[in-house]
């Protein structure tokens, strides 16, 4: 769950967000609503959310205030995203790297669930990284091969696109070489083959076999299969 803290000092457009969210976005755990700048300063530190929609003409403390003070206090800062009615505002803004979005209002709310379906999309897909990382420390890889890249690239274009595994020569590994420079689909294969084999020779074989039924083929495309079959068990 991706938890959000509303911070407007129109309470009304803070009720109409709260439920709007709540219908249409389930991955949303809405923690607190705030109409105040230092109220919001507070719940930003005692709640730790991961996302704030901030308004920035608030009593007390302004949204660009507000981000302010959370860099000098060196607090957490979670993604935020500026609301405001007040355009000409924003014509003196200098976007930060803390500011994930920006929405006028009146709101557009499809862009609202657009702009909150990507950050439930990026902490799936930060998650499926994470468990990636550790399936893959079990065995002696060398992860500053270009091969180890590729191969973590492909075990999650085949989570996002599973076709890719029907075939690697022809889908997968032209898939990949377009997300990097300078490579081809043929040195995508030969840096995977190459990881694999390398990774087969240095790791113990009792590991081996405790991950794989058939540990003296590690193919890529059987390497790939396990490791997924295993994240998605």
């Amino acid at each position: 769950m991706i938890n959000l803290l509303i911070a407007d000092d129109n309470k009304e457009f803070d009720i109409t967000l709260f439920n709007f969210i709540k219908k249409n976005i389930n991955q949303i755990n809405i923690v607190g609503i705030c109409v105040d700048g230092l109220d919001t300063f507070e719940k930003i530190k005692e709640l730790n959310p991961d996302v704030v929609l901030l308004d920035i003409k608030m009593p007390t403390l302004n949204g660009f205030q507000i981000v302010d003070k959370l860099i000098s206090e060196k607090i957490n800062i979670p993604k935020i995203i500026l609301v405001t009615g007040h355009h000409e505002v924003l014509s003196s803004f200098n976007r930060s790297n803390f500011i994930y979005g920006i929405l006028l209002k009146p709101i557009n709310y499809n862009s609202l669930i657009g702009t909150l379906n990507v950050i439930v999309e990026e902490r799936n897909l930060d998650k499926f990284n994470n468990k990636v990382t550790l399936i893959l420390s079990n065995f002696d890889f060398n992860v500053q091969s270009k091969g180890y890249k590729y191969l973590v690239e492909c075990i999650k274009s085949c989570y996002i696109a599973p076709y890719l595994l029907n075939s690697l020569d022809k889908k997968l590994y032209p898939y990949i070489s377009n997300h990097f420079i300078d490579t081809t689909p043929l040195k995508i294969k030969w840096s995977v083959e190459k990881a694999i084999n390398s990774m087969y020779r240095y790791t113990d074989k009792e590991i081996l076999e405790k991950f794989f039924s058939n540990s003296k083929k590690l193919s890529p495309r059987y390497f790939i299969e396990t490791i997924l079959s295993i994240i998605n068990n």
